[in-house]
């Protein structure tokens, strides 16, 4: 009795488990090149700016100054599966968005101080185009001395890029800002994940332990 017991206990876990990951992430890491064709812009694949312990990277290429008029599209495709996985995250509603911005301190034009920032645009079939300015915060200012590489991590749900529950077709757009110097910057880890319900957290854990507690009898 003990075996069987055992056994559907595990099988439970089991089934858990793949309840909890049934929705994939859509992410791209960059760590390797060429750039995949979903990709498109004055982009280029990076092996990562100096002082970047991430690996690869996307880089803007645009050289010049002010509003730089969407460097970054990524138009997911129904060939590689992403708009499929993606309408299955929105679905779900609990879907979040991450990346890391990486903006390099040395492209900007030497000797000069100015002000920059990014935006960005989701745009879907259930929002339709959804912009979020000055992503980076209130007010980035780069001194005319500094060339370090600043990092910024964000993480955005699925509500505020306008991705709703009945959304089918999705795309993403990024783009600098500055006033006189062009902005150079990278764009790093961009992933579309679910955050699992507490609950699951919680059967996985009950499984998990009342399956020691039968291998201990």
């Amino acid at each position: 009795m003990k075996f069987h017991s055992t056994k559907l206990i595990q099988a439970a876990v089991a089934v858990m488990a793949v309840s909890a990951g049934a929705k994939a992430d859509v992410l791209y890491t960059f760590d390797a090149g060429p750039v995949n064709a979903s990709w498109s812009g004055p982009i280029a694949w990076s092996s990562g700016p100096a002082g970047w312990a991430g690996g690869g990277s996307l880089k803007a290429i645009s050289t010049t100054a002010g509003w730089q008029n969407w460097n970054i599209a990524q138009n997911y495709t129904w060939q590689d599966g992403s708009q499929q996985a993606l309408a299955a995250i929105a679905a779900g509603g609990s879907g979040r968005l991450s990346f890391d911005i990486l903006v390099d301190g040395s492209s900007f034009t030497p000797g000069v101080s100015d002000w920059y920032n990014l935006s960005m645009a989701a745009n879907s079939d259930s929002g339709g185009w959804t912009q979020s300015d000055n992503i980076l915060g209130a007010g980035p200012w780069h001194d005319m001395n500094d060339a370090a590489l600043h990092v910024t991590h964000i993480d955005m749900s699925f509500s505020q890029l306008g991705w709703g529950s009945t959304a089918t077709w999705f795309q993403l757009n990024f783009a600098a800002n500055s006033g006189t110097s062009p902005v150079g910057f990278y764009l790093d880890n961009l992933n579309a994940y679910v955050v699992p319900e507490p609950g699951t957290f919680a059967l996985a854990g009950l499984g998990a332990a009342a399956l020691l507690i039968f291998r201990r009898k």
